[in-house]
């Protein structure tokens, strides 16, 4: 009974996944991912770099205890190599404005592929987000879909906001 016991497990445990199948193998759909949905909203203008390049970018979430025995999550990047070329670079990329200010010229604010869809926060992870920061001129606040350029500077480590991209001295390509 013993030697049908260990048999029965060892089945299970070595042979049975070898025939596994996925569940897009069974139903012919795949899981979706928000990456999915980047060109129903923005296109790749020439020369631009594409939403999903950044989107490749892995969150490793850091939890950390303060002195007030909190525990404290926030999340860093585990960069792509074909992101990592992109440090200190010069890059044009096409997306949504998401003001941090309330006022029609912006400085600082957020950057990403998808609409506004709340003011309060903007519903994607820190991989499809830039924090950035206008150059000389402000840049006017708009809902529709507009092009910047800028540096890219990439933040390893960001435990007050898990900020992952910063673009500096951005300006709008019109």
């Amino acid at each position: 009974m013993k030697i049908l016991f260990v048999t029965f497990f060892a089945f299970i445990g070595f042979v049975l996944p070898a025939y596994a199948i996925s569940m897009e193998e069974v139903t012919g759909e795949r899981t979706m991912n928000i990456e999915d949905f980047i060109d129903d909203f923005v296109d790749v203008p020439e020369g631009a770099i594409n939403w999903r390049l950044l989107g490749t970018t892995k969150s490793i979430e850091v939890v950390t205890e303060e002195d007030d025995e909190f525990e404290y999550v926030y999340y860093k990047p585990e960069f792509a190599p074909e992101v990592e070329a992109l440090d200190g670079q010069e890059i044009k990329i096409k997306g949504f404005m998401f003001p941090l200010d309330q006022t029609e010229e912006q400085k600082l604010f957020l950057f990403g592929p998808f609409p506004l869809s709340c003011p309060y926060q903007y519903h994607v992870g820190p991989p499809l987000v830039l924090e950035v920061h206008a150059g000389d001129k402000p840049i006017s606040f708009d809902y529709d879909a507009i092009t910047i350029t800028g540096t890219l500077e990439l933040v390893e480590e960001d435990p007050e906001y898990s900020v992952f991209y910063r673009l500096k001295n951005a300006r709008q390509i019109k």
